[in-house]
């Protein structure tokens, strides 16, 4: 029997259709925009016309994930929650001790790259490893929930951090007994000074008072940098700097359809696995101490 797959917010929300469609699930998909192709316009008439769903996949805002996480749960097996994932690391708890039964996960999709082992390997050899997201001019609709505190929750620390630190999970087995030895949170820009994105539509009117650089330096070897709008550069990718100073270098780039479908294929596979389920959780609980903080 197919799984049932429900999608809400068909923005992003359009590649995990796709991928799920791959897997050969059942996919329902929500979107208040029904100019966006969504079969339904809420996530009520959803659960009212096809729950039970084996996986949800919330790719809305950052500010609705907690409500809408706390609706579907009574009636899903396992909720992905795009990153940021909710509010604070408390937001999270709250989730996971309410609806006891159903399994959450922050996506991670950068965990489940192909080519994990052979970085794992890179990492254990080099002496210091450097993770970077340098975007040149994408700042995601400046002015618009993106650049809003409120709704956000922050900026490049919530957009592109969490993506750099479950990279920095899958690669570095110390990753719980590692602690931050510093960080620089800035705005290097002020919403009058953007007058134009490569990544959405700027609204002169709006609001910007998110971080667009996020760096955050580890007692270890490791660096993780963000940046939306470097204007000079644009640089994703893993070095690894090694014992004899030669450097080897991984450019990231976007990540491939197949990790998702990895992602989505291990978590459905593994939703009575207890040990996994405490992974993840000790997972995306760090995740979520760690940006909060920023």
């Amino acid at each position: 029997m197919s799984k049932r797959s429900l999608v809400i917010g068909m923005g992003i929300g359009q590649l995990y259709k796709t991928v799920l469609e791959k897997l050969g699930h059942e996919v329902i998909t929500v979107d208040h925009d029904t100019s966006k192709g969504a079969m339904l316009p809420s996530v009520d008439a959803a659960i009212l016309v096809y729950a039970p769903f084996d996986t949800v996949h919330i790719c809305t805002p950052n500010f609705t994930h907690f409500e809408i996480a706390a609706k579907v749960a009574p009636v899903s097996k396992i909720v992905f929650i795009e990153k940021p994932g909710v509010a604070n690391s408390n937001s999270w708890n709250i989730l996971i001790e309410t609806f006891k039964y159903t399994r959450f996960i922050m996506v991670k999709n950068n965990m489940w790259r192909s080519n994990i082992s052979d970085l794992k390997t890179l990492a254990s050899q080099a002496n210091t490893v450097k993770i970077k997201w340098i975007r040149k001019n994408c700042i995601p609709n400046p002015g618009s929930w993106f650049t809003t505190k409120k709704l956000a929750f922050g900026g490049v620390s919530r957009d592109l951090m969490p993506h750099l630190l479950s990279l920095y999970i899958a690669m570095n087995p110390q990753w719980r007994a590692n602690t931050v030895n510093g960080t620089t949170t800035l705005a290097a820009w002020k919403l009058e000074d953007i007058d134009s994105t490569d990544y959405g539509t700027v609204n002169p009117k709006g609001t910007y008072d998110v971080d667009d650089v996020c760096v955050i330096n580890f007692t270890d070897k490791w660096t993780c940098a963000a940046n939306w709008r470097s204007m000079d550069t644009e640089d994703s990718s893993i070095e690894f700097i090694m014992p004899d100073d030669t450097v080897e270098r991984c450019e990231l780039g976007w990540c491939p359809e197949e990790a998702y479908q990895a992602m989505i294929k291990e978590a459905v596979e593994h939703v009575d696995d207890a040990k996994f389920w405490t992974d993840q959780y000790e997972q995306d609980t760090w995740i979520h101490t760690v940006i909060e903080k920023l």
